[in-house]
């Protein structure tokens, strides 16, 4: 999410208005009440952060400085971002935690509730089932899983463990999207045949060409223990840096982008399962370096029950994200920090064109008779304003999503992301690099919780 000044949003809402001839409103986001001076030791969410890396090392900002929320101990492999976990626990607390290589030594913490874990999607399902069977709660990083059956084994650990297991894409706490569900499923567009959501980056780090620590070496990472059960391999910085564009370790764009696309489709749709078909396109055209396995450019058309869906990513060239639901009265689009309605009838407005293929004199009186019909008194017609609606200065989802997990650890209320739609979630992004990779339709196989050749 960008953050919006007011003066901004007032510029941008008035160019909307004057785009769109409708009204602009600023939304409202979730209160989180200011942190207390002190919070005695029995109201607080003690949690232990596991991956200090590039999403991790946000995620610990945001979390302690959440009212009643203190890190106890943080973990990752590599030293250099134990100092990282530290620097950053200490500016916000004046404090500092004992860190450590074995996130095991978290999971036997007596003083810990809950994990926090931002790690390589082969490490997904390792730790939350091992931190569900510890009685600890998780907040797992997208996508749920890295191969298909991990979703069910997490399912299982959650449900028998009692356990909140929530998953970190984060738009399922947005209010923009939480807007543009309440649209659609208000009926305020009509029945949603189709949707379409886009996206692109262009540059080397939006295609994960992230450079290496320049310190990292076999002393101060701990390599055997990363590789997990992925294949043997020599020490590499470029892997440890850019495993999303591995097989072996990650999924890609499917995995890194396609899975907040899908979140939000799935959110606002209110689909419980994953998607039925997926065809996927896609190539390498720019980005072929260091032997990498996925492709920087992909296209998915899913097929749901009642709807189908558009998702395409490049990485070739730039282009801000927009999804359109596309309804038979109208569309909501999202776009950045916005959410817009605009109305259709669906009605003829004009004698149909095809006329032009009657004879003159035929062309005149249905002309006639079709302005009779659908003359329109002074003063009677209806008329509906579209709408754009706008995150207020400064919200962050991420935060929104961090706090809701939060809260499921307090209360004991389920998870705003839990297992099942996680799962959903990432079976979707599995089937689009199943189809490319296999260069046929996937199909979802719900009797075998599989995915086969359509």
């Amino acid at each position: 999410m960008k953050h919006l000044s007011r003066r901004d949003f007032m510029k941008r809402t008035g160019a909307a208005g004057a785009t769109l001839a409708g009204k602009s409103y600023l939304l409202e986001a979730a209160a989180i009440p200011p942190a207390p001076a002190r919070t005695p030791p029995s109201d607080r969410i003690r949690f232990g952060m596991v991956g200090i890396g590039m999403q991790g090392s946000g995620l610990l900002g945001l979390s302690i400085r959440l009212p009643g929320v203190q890190c106890v101990a943080a973990c990752d492999l590599y030293d250099g971002r134990h100092v990282l976990a530290n620097s950053i626990i200490e500016r916000a607390t004046r404090k500092t935690v004992p860190t450590t290589r074995r996130y095991q030594d978290l999971l036997d913490n007596k003083e810990i509730d809950c994990i926090v874990a931002a790690v390589p999607d082969h490490w997904h399902a390792k730790i939350v089932v091992d931190t569900c069977n510890a009685g600890k709660d998780i907040y797992c990083e997208k996508p749920m899983t890295h191969k298909v059956p991990e979703g069910f084994e997490i399912i299982d650990a959650a449900e028998k463990n009692h356990r909140v297991v929530q998953i970190g894409s984060q738009r399922r706490s947005s209010i923009i999207y939480a807007k543009a569900k309440e649209l659609v499923e208000s009926g305020a567009i009509g029945d949603v045949r189709l949707i379409e959501d886009t996206m692109g980056r262009n540059s080397p780090c939006g295609a994960w060409v992230y450079p290496p620590p320049p310190d990292l070496s076999p002393e101060n990472l701990d390599w055997k223990t990363w590789l997990g059960d992925a294949p043997p391999h020599v020490f590499d910085p470029i892997r440890f840096a850019r495993w999303r564009a591995y097989k072996s370790y990650g999924e890609g764009i499917p995995g890194d982008l396609y899975v907040h696309l899908l979140t939000g489709i799935h959110y606002v749709m209110g689909v419980e399962n994953p998607p039925e078909r997926a065809y996927s396109l896609g190539g390498m055209f720019q980005w072929d370096v260091d032997h990498r396995d996925y492709p920087d450019q992909m296209s998915t058309l899913y097929d749901y029950p009642g709807f189908r869906a558009l998702v395409r990513v490049t990485l070739d060239n730039h282009a801000d994200e927009v999804v359109r639901f596309l309804g038979t009265r109208g569309t909501v689009e999202v776009r950045d920090e916005s959410v817009s309605i605009s109305h259709q009838d669906g009605k003829n407005h004009a004698p149909c064109y095809y006329i032009s293929s009657y004879p003159p004199k035929l062309h005149a009186e249905y002309v006639k008779e079709w302005e009779a019909r659908h003359r329109t008194e002074p003063g009677t017609a209806s008329t509906t304003e579209a709408m754009t609606y706008y995150a207020p200065p400064g919200y962050n989802e991420d935060r929104d999503h961090l706090w809701n997990f939060f809260q499921s650890v307090r209360t004991r209320r389920p998870s705003v992301e839990g297992p099942h739609f996680g799962n959903n979630t990432a079976i979707g992004c599995h089937m689009a690099n199943d189809s490319y990779f296999h260069q046929t339709m996937a199909r979802w196989d719900e009797a075998e919780r599989a995915i086969r050749s359509a």
